[in-house]
Formats: structure tokens, sequence, C-alpha cells
């Protein structure tokens, strides 16, 4: 599937470089969950992404979030059932959180600053706590724009 309808940036990282895409069969929206570009998702067993509320996708040692790049929010990706998300890190994504331009903020409201630590939390990024452990870190910030809300974070 291709990226027809971005509704954020990949500013550096993908397609050419580190970050890798690959497309995996939507395991259910029973639960809730939108699978729109520039959420997060967890994987299920085979090629799947696990069936669980946008609440439940959280960043831990039991599982990995991947960034979704082509969600329901595109027909080609309706039609297939199925997500394009990246796969590893090493990119940077500028995310939207202005719910007039995309229906699903993609950050949670929070005091960014450049540098700081941000994992995810109920399907979006967020800033990690002081005391939450190193494995839960999907990525820094690099820049917060609070006029066009819009927030940059280099993936790990």
């Amino acid at each position: 599937m291709a990226n027809l309808k971005s509704k954020f940036d990949i500013l550096r990282g993908w397609p050419q470089q580190s970050a890798v895409q690959e497309d995996f069969i939507i395991g259910g929206t029973s639960n809730g969950h939108k699978h729109h570009q520039g959420t997060w998702v967890s994987l299920g067993a085979a090629y799947t992404t696990n069936n669980e509320a946008m609440a439940d996708v959280d960043s831990s040692k039991a599982k990995k979030c991947f960034l979704i790049i082509e969600g329901k929010d595109d027909y080609s990706s309706q039609f297939a059932n199925r997500v394009t998300v990246l796969l590893g890190g090493g990119y940077v994504v500028r995310l939207d959180g202005d719910t007039a331009r995309v229906e699903v903020a993609q950050y949670a409201a929070g005091a960014y600053v450049a540098g700081s630590p941000v994992k995810v939390l109920n399907g979006v990024i967020a800033l990690a706590a002081g005391g939450d452990a190193a494995d839960l870190i999907v990525g820094t910030v690099l820049k917060y724009d609070a006029n066009s809300k819009t927030l940059d974070v280099f993936v790990h």
C-alpha cells in the first residue's frame, strides 16, 4: 500500500534510510481502536495488529508499539483491511495535535520541550515520567510548535 493522504510527515529516515514499512492485517476493531495514521499499534500473531482499545496500546516490556503511516482513514487500507506501520526506529516524525485537521490527536497534551523523552500511552505519544523505565521510551522530542500544534519526535 502507498502512503496516499498523509496526515502527518516523516521528516527523516523513511523510505530510503533506516525505517522499514510493513503491512499488517487489522486484528479487529471491536475495542474501538480506529487505526488512523499517526496513531500506534502493537502487533499480534501472524501479521496482525492486536485487537485492543487505544487505551491499551502502551509501550512496555511485554509489547512494542509501531507507528501507523497508512491507516483506516485511507480507502486502500479500508479495502484491504490492513495498516502500514514503520518497523524499527531511526526516523523523525511530525505529529499533529489539531483535531480540526485530524480526527484523533496524534499526541497527548503535555509540556513538550526539546530533549524530553516520550513513550506510547493510549495509542499516542505522551511525555515519559521521570520514573519510567528506559524500555518504555520510544523517542525524543526535537521540537514542539504550540501555534501549529505539531510535535517533531525522533523515534529510536
